[in-house]
């Protein structure tokens, strides 16, 4: 009886001992258990104020685009505005450049026609103007004017004066001489070699070139005239041939 006693003992202890390893393990578990739910709670809401603030910022930025959308349209708009009143105005300018064209060109005819009277010292002097004259240019009408100005105005500077260059005559009997080429404006010229006694008068020939007869009579009169014009000798009257053309 007593060993009964003793084993039932045993066993309820036994039983005891287990049901409190049982507890144990199972309040482990539920504290686990809460730890984990507690941890993803957590876990959820940073994650939720994470993605919170990432909604945030793509609604800002949604934002910002599309009012940088907007104002792309409206600059569009202007400037889409503004080259339509650009081509107009440019349309217009066309429609009047066209007389000013028409002008030009026969202003760069005359001109043309022009340079084979002046001496040779003076189309040199305006070659850089009158190349662009003489040859079909893409240059623009304020430049073409320019050119045109340019020249015109060397031209009437030389017809109110008296100028004297250095040039190379062909004579009568084939001889090449250089001599001193005295131009009164674009009219009357005279050309002097005194060391070889030859002279001559220069005037504008038919075809606008100009056209030389030799004077070798005249080489005192003409050296007479290149003395007073240089100063080396008094101011005379001197009687010469003049050329009148026909």
């Amino acid at each position: 009886m007593k060993k009964l006693l003793l084993t039932t003992l045993a066993l309820a202890a036994l039983h005891a001992a287990q049901a409190q390893e049982d507890a144990r393990q199972s309040l482990e578990k539920l504290l686990e258990t809460q730890r984990l739910v507690s941890k993803e709670g957590n876990d959820w809401l940073v994650g939720r104020e994470l993605m919170q603030g990432r909604v945030d910022l793509l609604r800002r930025e949604s934002e910002t685009l599309r009012e940088r959308i907007e104002q792309t349209n409206r600059d569009r708009a202007e400037t889409e505005a503004k080259l339509a009143e650009l081509r107009a105005q440019n349309e217009a300018l066309k429609q009047g450049a066209k007389p000013l064209q028409d002008d030009i060109r026969k202003l760069e005819s005359r001109v043309r026609g022009l340079l084979p009277r002046t001496p040779e010292s003076v189309r040199q002097r305006v070659a850089p103007l009158s190349q662009r004259i003489m040859v079909e240019t893409k240059a623009g009408l304020s430049e073409r004017y320019q050119n045109v100005v340019g020249v015109l105005n060397e031209l009437n500077k030389t017809a109110r004066e008296v100028s004297v260059a250095s040039e190379i005559r062909t004579l009568l009997d084939g001889r090449q001489v250089e001599v001193t080429v005295f131009y009164i404006g674009l009219s009357q010229a005279y050309y002097l070699n005194e060391r070889s006694r030859v002279a001559g008068i220069g005037k504008l020939g038919d075809y606008g070139q100009w056209a030389w007869e030799e004077h070798n009579d005249s080489v005192d009169a003409i050296a007479a005239i290149l003395g007073v014009y240089r100063g080396e000798r008094p101011a005379v009257y001197v009687p010469i041939h003049v050329a009148i053309p026909q």
